[in-house]
């Protein structure tokens, strides 16, 4: 079996990995104790085995990071698979906000692409009431953008790729209206690797998650040391 995305690489020479020590390195500063994530299976974790891979999610990758770097850290994951914004509004945000975080990190908006006619406004609502909770209580406010992995050898695609584009353009107003830290995966490579999505053709494989956390630490590491 072919190891990361047909590439041959593994998480050890995998060029968009960040190796633990260096991860580690660039987290020591960082200021959060309280981590709460909401979204949808981006939070929650899905996605299948990668050979050469740690079989880790993204989010645990950098929770694990940042325990090494700082100490203890308390992490909530409240994401739920196949939850649209509304319902991370509705169902999540409550108990997120309960558990008082330094650091809110908002993970969904695909799942509002399922329908006849998405209604981007309401995503946008949905995504500003959450941001909007969660800098009211102090938490620093992060969220990724979808990554394009949309085969480019299937233009029947293409109208689904511009969904894509909308929902992350959403995605980008909200975060900079709450100043909150944007991974932005979207023009990220990874993305056309050959087969990086599992069996599902939707979610990242494992290999996607390393590379995930590689962008999330680079961003938190930014966002720590600029304040």
């Amino acid at each position: 079996m072919a190891n990361s995305a047909g590439l041959g690489y593994t998480e050890d020479t995998d060029p968009d990995c960040l190796t633990d020590d260096v991860a580690v390195e660039m987290l020591r500063s960082a200021p959060w104790r309280r981590i709460a994530l909401v979204g949808d299976s981006t939070a929650h974790g899905v996605g299948d085995a990668s050979p050469g891979y740690r079989e880790l999610f993204w989010a645990a990758r950098v929770v694990s990071v940042l325990r090494t770097a700082v100490g203890e850290v308390e992490f909530l994951n409240l994401g739920r698979i196949n939850a649209t914004t509304r319902q991370v509004a509705d169902e999540q945000l409550d108990a997120a906000l309960r558990f008082e975080p330094d650091l809110l990190y908002v993970a969904c908006g695909g799942n509002d692409l399922w329908t006849d006619q998405p209604d981007y406004e309401a995503a946008e609502r949905n995504l500003d009431r959450i941001f909007g909770a969660g800098r009211k209580i102090g938490a620093r406010l992060a969220t990724m953008t979808i990554a394009d992995a949309v085969p480019e050898d299937q233009p029947q695609l293409a109208p689904f790729r511009d969904r894509l584009d909308r929902i992350n353009k959403v995605i980008r107003r909200v975060a900079d209206r709450h100043d909150a830290i944007l991974v932005d995966l979207w023009w990220h490579p990874v993305g056309r690797r050959p087969d990086i999505l599992s069996a599902d053709n939707i979610h990242f494989n494992i290999s996607g998650h390393a590379v995930v956390a590689a962008e999330v630490v680079k961003a938190l590491s930014a966002a720590s040391n600029s304040h």
